[in-house]
């Protein structure tokens, strides 16, 4: 039998811990999930967030599927909602070089139940993009006085009703400097997005930095949280407490020797 030496095991860990850093993983924005609504959180009105090319993008999304709604005098009870890409568009129309992945993967998310999804990779081409999904709702149909069945089996039902959704943007800003292979910041990612009390920062540098360093500024440019990163060549993750700052839209900037990268978050409470 062949011996596992401590360089191979060394090794496998780096290996799991990049493809870790690569893949960005959804999760439930827990005001939303608190409150009384139901749907897609960021509404129409909070919208996704901005992004610029050659800097890595992730937007949140969560999903809340009901258990019934009446409409008398029978009631719906909800087995899934399905996220389709409608015919026309191709990837939902987004920003080439973003992808949309969720849990569970295959985008079926089941009734009576907290879901979600992330729109996340680095976007190649500047531009504003009309994102475009087809819901379709399965449910089975009872009396309105009845009661729906739980828990709810997912894989059953029939097609109730589909809508086309069409009013989310995402606005991708060109970068005069981009990422290359010359950069000393070589890769970066800001989650969950809109935060709660942590901003989750990763970030991967190619040589030794200086002034290496995350900051907050408000809309009006003030700058109102400014935290120190580790300046050594690597692959890095932090935690960054944003629970003393109320909620609301503003900018980062992740900066390293002369490089500056920024873009939007919000903090939803």
């Amino acid at each position: 039998m062949k011996k596992t030496t401590t360089k191979t095991l060394l090794t496998l860990a780096m290996s799991l811990f990049g493809y870790l850093f690569a893949q960005p993983t959804c999760t439930l924005d827990p005001t939303f999930v608190a409150s009384p609504k139901y749907g897609i959180w960021p509404d129409s009105a909070t919208n996704f967030v901005s992004g610029m090319v050659g800097v890595p993008y992730a937007q949140n999304i969560t999903v809340k599927v009901p258990l019934d709604t009446v409409q008398s005098p029978v009631k719906i009870c909800f087995t899934r909602f399905e996220l389709l890409n409608p015919t026309g568009y191709t990837n939902y129309n987004l920003p080439p070089g973003l992808t949309l992945t969720g849990t569970p993967a295959s985008l079926k998310f089941p009734g009576n139940a907290n879901s979600c999804a992330m729109i996340s990779g680095t976007p190649t081409t500047a531009g504003t993009y009309t994102l475009h999904f087809q819901v379709d709702a399965y449910g089975n149909t009872l009396l309105s006085f009845q009661t729906c069945p739980t828990p709810v089996v997912s894989t059953g039902g029939s097609k109730i009703t589909t809508q086309n959704l069409n009013y989310y943007i995402i606005n991708i800003a060109p970068n005069p400097t981009g990422i290359n292979e010359h950069s000393v910041i070589q890769s970066f990612y800001v989650a969950p997005n809109p935060a709660n009390n942590f901003i989750n920062l990763s970030y991967k540098l190619k040589d030794n930095a200086t002034n290496a360093y995350f900051e907050l500024f408000d809309l009006t440019g003030k700058s109102i949280l400014k935290q120190s990163l580790s300046n050594m060549p690597g692959e890095y993750s932090t935690s960054i407490d944003v629970s003393n700052i109320e909620s609301g839209v503003y900018f980062y900037t992740l900066s390293a020797n002369k490089e500056k990268y920024s873009n939007k978050v919000i903090i939803s409470r």
